[in-house]
């Protein structure tokens, strides 16, 4: 091969494999303008496993709304979330109460997603400085790993370390850190789904290392893109209907 022909090819790697211009397609096929989905929630506490059944939506980045469908006792159980303010909706209750902006981090229904985890619907690239740090392997995949690192306080994670398939370009991996550099959490993604032009992932394996012996998955099923949503959903009066 000509030394032209080995330079071009050699720029055309180069290029391709910078960090912003991976994570901005890993971004493209993880964010929407609106999800809809069902999905079960499987937790496992010390070996013993716990499944809820729920229904999503999200609009843009400050929109969503979760609706527990089963088991009996958390049907009807809501969420709402707009900007940093969401409010829980329980049906013995019958008024929604409001959860503070720091609460956003906790649990969400005893699982080892957080309330932020499971509504986020944000750019990488906006809430991160991006580096390419090396290539892997994981679960027989090659990939592309990168360092990120929180632009500002207001996000939940100061540093995620990301493993990305250079085929589909979605997380397959996922380290999530503390700014004291402690691991928080992982994230396993092992299915995803073409929907329109993305790959979407659709099985999602979270741990929670502050936690022991806890594990918890969420499978996404009936999955919708960048279709309309009525707009009385993210509203109060929606949340706290009889």
């Amino acid at each position: 091969m000509q030394k032209s022909s080995l330079l071009l090819l050699w720029i055309s790697i180069i290029i391709a494999e910078t960090g912003i211009d991976i994570i901005e397609r890993v971004d493209k096929n993880l964010v929407a303008n609106t999800i809809s989905y069902t999905a079960k929630l499987r937790i496992s506490v010390a070996g013993q496993i716990r499944e809820k059944e729920l229904i999503g939506y999200v609009q843009g980045k400050d929109k969503a709304y979760l609706e527990f469908t089963a088991p009996a006792r958390d049907r009807g159980t809501r969420f709402l979330k707009i900007g940093d303010e969401m409010w829980i909706y329980v049906k013995d209750i019958e008024k929604a109460t409001k959860i503070a902006g720091h609460m956003l981090r906790q649990s969400f229904a005893g699982s080892d997603f957080s309330y932020d985890d499971v509504t986020s619907n944000e750019k990488l690239k906006e809430q991160y400085q991006i580096e390419l740090i090396g290539t892997d392997t994981i679960f027989n995949r090659e990939c592309y790993q990168l360092l990120l690192v929180a632009r500002t306080e207001a996000v939940t994670y100061y540093k995620r370390v990301l493993w990305i398939d250079k085929e589909y370009y979605y997380p397959m991996k996922e380290e999530l850190f503390a700014k004291s550099g402690k691991l928080m959490k992982s994230i396993v993604v092992s299915e995803f789904k073409k929907i329109r032009s993305k790959n979407y992932p659709c099985k999602i394996r979270m741990e929670n290392k502050l936690r022991q012996n806890t594990y918890t998955e969420l499978i996404l099923e009936n999955i919708k893109l960048d279709e309309p949503i009525p707009t009385r959903i993210f509203t109060r009066s929606y949340l706290e209907r009889k």
